[in-house]
């Protein structure tokens, strides 16, 4: 009993300890994080914990070994049981030579928390602009001259994590990659200190990819609380202008298309919570040999929102909202003046309008679709690369069609009003994203609802982006959208979108 109330208050005084000290870490303390974890102790077992700096995905792992026999591989900030016994951990970045080791004894229900005595390291690469880059580089420790590896920066609006070395303390140096170690030029040094996360910015030039500048800067070194928040919002825009004459007159015409794209981001993120608001507003205007006037093309505003409870690694509760619309009138131009038939939503006629040259299908923000869903999300894969998750639960959507008339498949001049419709039932999510080489970003998001409480068939949306980055303003963008939903439209609609894009970073 002596012995159980002397262990009970040694573990306690650890934790209290620790709990007491401030740390730089984007991770929560070690005694907070093992109280997040949540793992009731194991009768006559010890308990090892490694606390995490950053993100359990993004750190190395570490081993527990007994007489040179593994027993457990477990991932920084997560538990390991053992036997009372002494055990050796290791962990770190670099190779086996590099990494360091811990010698530790283990009594029956003792819980330890291994002190960090080691250093964390972050190394974000950005240009002038500010933006992301997700160039590589290498790290030596000096003035040993130890390679430990090859590093790459990541582009954090994408959803990308930096990696986090785990390092002894000391000095190392950043080189570009392709430099010899004693360079003079396109390097950086770090001193790394015991107990500290460093979170290192390397600014280059976007064209010539050298060295800046670098160092810690002020929003890397910010309260935790809110470095755990990301914001930011970009403006595209890219303008056509053709002159030319075609194979049916020698005149010259001149056409002209401009798109202009906003879209801004949001995040939150910490092991627990997951929140995204993402918005984009799509418009595009254009004037043909015949035209007078620019006329829409593309009129388009999403906004995404989704929240996910971790309860377990991986495994969490989502609840999310999404809206779709348009900014302005949609208008369907006849090339000579026409009657114009509309019908109600019964097929009925209800009036014409007679000598027309173009009439309005929708009025400005309608339709309107909104989309609600809750239920189990899979975080399938997390890499510094590539990321993979799957919803599953039930899903809710209003399409509310305010004005809304679809054109007659074999005569545009009957148009017949849409009403609005309500859809429930069990939904399903595909989303994923892939890096693939420095600068080609691939994403795809499948979604799927099957409704009970209608006899509609399954209503998919699919939207699907190639993103191949030039330079640190210009990229060439390829959107691929499809979808199916027959209380908007009867067939199928596809969506394919071309740009060649000039961003401009807002914040």
């Amino acid at each position: 009993m002596k012995k159980s109330a002397f262990l009970f208050l040694l573990t306690y005084s650890l934790c209290f300890a620790q709990n007491d000290k401030e740390y730089n870490w984007l991770a929560p303390s070690p005694g907070i994080q093992l109280d997040m974890e949540a793992e009731d102790d194991i009768k006559g077992l010890g308990r090892i914990f490694m606390p995490v700096m950053t993100n359990p995905d993004f750190e190395p792992v570490y081993t527990v070994s007994k007489a040179d026999s593994v027993i457990e591989v477990q991932k920084m900030g997560h538990s390991v049981w053992v036997r009372p016994g002494s055990y050796k951990i290791t962990f770190g970045s670099g190779t086996i030579d590099q990494l360091m080791h811990k010698e530790i004894q283990i009594r029956a229900e003792e819980t330890r928390i291994i002190e960090p005595d080691w250093s964390g390291l972050t190394v974000r690469i950005i240009d002038e602009t500010r933006d992301w880059l997700n160039e590589p580089y290498e790290l030596f420790r000096i003035p040993e001259i130890e390679a430990y590896g090859i590093g790459y920066g990541a582009d954090e609006q994408l959803g990308e994590n930096l990696q986090t070395w785990i390092l002894r303390p000391g000095l190392y140096k950043i080189v570009k990659l392709g430099e010899n170690v004693n360079t003079y030029v396109n390097f950086a040094t770090v001193r790394l200190l015991p107990g500290d996360l460093t979170q290192y910015t390397i600014v280059m030039d976007s064209e010539t990819k050298q060295f800046l500048g670098a160092g810690v800067l002020e929003f890397g070194t910010t309260n935790r609380k809110i470095k755990n928040w990301t914001i930011n919002s970009t403006l595209y825009g890219s303008f056509t202008l053709n002159h030319a004459n075609d194979l049916t007159s020698k005149e010259q015409k001149t056409s002209m298309a401009f798109v202009a794209q906003l879209d801004y981001n949001i995040r939150y993120s910490t092991p627990k919570h997951y929140f995204l608001s993402r918005g984009v507003a799509e418009e595009g205007w254009n004037m043909q040999k015949d035209q007078n006037t620019f006329r829409s093309f593309l009129d388009n505003i999403r906004i995404k929102n989704v929240y996910i409870y971790y309860f377990l690694p991986g495994i969490g509760a989502y609840g999310r909202l999404f809206a779709e619309t348009n900014l302005f009138d949609t208008k369907y131009y006849y090339d000579d003046s026409e009657d114009v038939y509309f019908y109600d939503e019964d097929g009925r006629l209800d009036h014409v309008r007679r000598y027309i040259r173009h009439v309005t299908l929708s009025p400005a923000f309608s339709p309107l679709e909104l989309k609600e869903g809750i239920g189990l999300n899979l975080r399938l894969i997390k890499s510094l690369r590539t990321n993979f998750n799957i919803r599953v639960g039930m899903g809710f959507r209003q399409n509310i069609n305010r004005d809304l008339f679809n054109q007659d498949e074999m005569d545009d001049t009957k148009l017949y009003r849409k009403p609005s419709a309500y859809l429930k039932g069990p939904e399903a999510s595909f989303i994923g994203n892939s890096r693939i080489f420095r600068n080609i970003m691939i994403t795809s998001e499948l979604d799927l609802l099957l409704p009970s409480n209608t006899n509609e068939e399954i209503v998919y949306d699919w939207e699907n982006n190639i993103n191949l980055r030039l330079s640190k303003n210009i990229s060439i963008d390829y959107t691929l959208r499809i979808k199916k939903d027959k209380t908007v439209i009867s067939y199928i609609q596809y969506e394919n979108i071309l740009l060649f894009r000039y961003s401009y970073l807002i914040f």
